[in-house]
């Protein structure tokens, strides 16, 4: 096989990060926007020495399986690559990549893998847009990145944000004063106030609560599934009442205050000071008085706070970035030994890089519980529960 050559091959799989996989005499070739069963021609764009990419030339049997995407930027646009993907099917790729990613990374052969939590609704469910602006010779692009990543589509609209983000979007398209102050624009649903013009807060309501938020922090962005998320983690800590509840990455205090009443004492930890102080203001504002939120380093505050062992850490929540935890937070963590750990992420593979960690020093992975936060894409959020041994 060369590169340029145009070969038949059948899809057997959707890999992790959403390209289909083929073989060629048993050579691996990924090829973005496959369906398993398609039979495609493709030419070979990609040449490596333990396998190679493809890109559709033409679909010569396309497999059941398939779905016609709903925008009109899709595979060009890099934000999506399961439209094509009937989502029941999404769903069963989703699982498969949880469980891969815990077998081949965190070294377990049988995974506890519980089904996949779906979302209510597969398109039009993101409430939190982050566009990119940038001056061309006819005016202004606005949009996302492209599948290189290296330059933006413009679009009119998104079909999984919800409709108020598109019609900020064709707001700021009439207002080129407001994509000349900066080139990376975030854009939240709701009022037209509360997106665009209000720089200071987001509202955002869960279960019947209401939650200020920072215009530049971070929330949950599907806008029907971060109740069901809320209700699966609070799930694993009723009905016992417990001492202490610490929060590691604790945003503007979501899981804080919905733990609260689990708890004696709820301690939420934040690097963005910002954040630290709406989750104050909305903790006060719903009357919870047993949570206090400290502004720092994960790994700087717990041996600071805990290590003295007069305050036993009993339960602690992890929502980490995409990237996972920090190793002093994982030997923090195996140091202080709170008897279970909750571990949200969007990202199987370095949670399952931490959860291998916690595993070889003493702990014991319940269960895995995915839930697709974000339908259309390739990323999934998943609940691990561990408990000391």
């Amino acid at each position: 096989m060369r590169l340029k050559d145009h070969v038949t091959i059948k899809i057997e799989s959707i890999a992790f990060g959403g390209h289909g996989v083929g073989r060629i005499n048993n050579f691996v070739v990924f090829i973005p926007f496959a369906a398993p069963d398609d039979e495609l021609e493709v030419e070979i764009v990609e040449l490596k020495k333990k396998f190679a990419r493809g890109r559709i030339l033409k679909i010569s049997k396309p497999s059941p399986l398939r779905d016609v995407p709903l925008c009109s930027y899709y595979e060009n646009c890099g934000g999506c690559c399961y439209q094509h993907l009937n989502y029941e099917h999404q769903l069963k790729i989703k699982k498969k990549q949880v469980q891969e990613a815990f077998q081949k990374i965190g070294k377990m052969a049988i995974p506890p893998v519980l089904e996949v939590i779906a979302a209510p609704e597969a398109y039009h469910y993101r409430g939190k847009a982050q566009c990119h602006a940038a001056k061309a010779a006819a005016g202004w692009k606005l949009g996302f990145l492209d599948m290189s990543g290296g330059k933006i589509v413009d679009i009119e609209r998104c079909e999984i944000m919800e409709e108020t983000i598109n019609d900020k979007i064709r707001e700021l398209r009439k207002n080129p004063k407001l994509l000349s102050l900066e080139s990376n624009l975030t854009i939240w649903s709701g009022p037209q106030g509360d997106g665009l013009e209000n720089r200071d807060l987001i509202k955002r309501t869960v279960k019947g609560k209401e939650f200020l938020v920072p215009h530049g922090g971070f929330f949950q962005a599907n806008l029907y599934l971060t109740d069901r998320l809320v209700d699966a983690v609070c799930r694993l800590v009723m009905p016992e009442k417990i001492n202490t509840i610490v929060d590691a990455y604790c945003g503007s205090g979501l899981f804080s205050i919905f733990l609260s009443p689990y708890a004696r004492n709820v301690v939420g930890i934040e690097t963005g000071e910002q954040a630290v102080q709406f989750a104050q203001m909305n903790a006060e504002s719903q009357g919870v008085r047993n949570t206090k939120f400290i502004c720092g380093e994960v790994e700087s505050v717990l041996p600071q706070e805990f290590a003295s062992g007069a305050d036993k850490i009993d339960l602690l929540v992890l929502d980490p970035p995409r990237s996972g935890c920090d190793g002093a937070v994982l030997k923090a963590i195996t140091t202080l030994r709170p008897q279970k750990v909750i571990y949200i992420s969007c990202n199987p593979a370095t949670q399952a890089r931490d959860i291998k960690y916690l595993r070889e020093c003493g702990y014991d992975l319940l269960s895995l519980l995915p839930l697709d936060m974000f339908p259309q894409t390739e990323h999934i959020e998943v609940i691990g529960h561990l408990s000391l041994r």
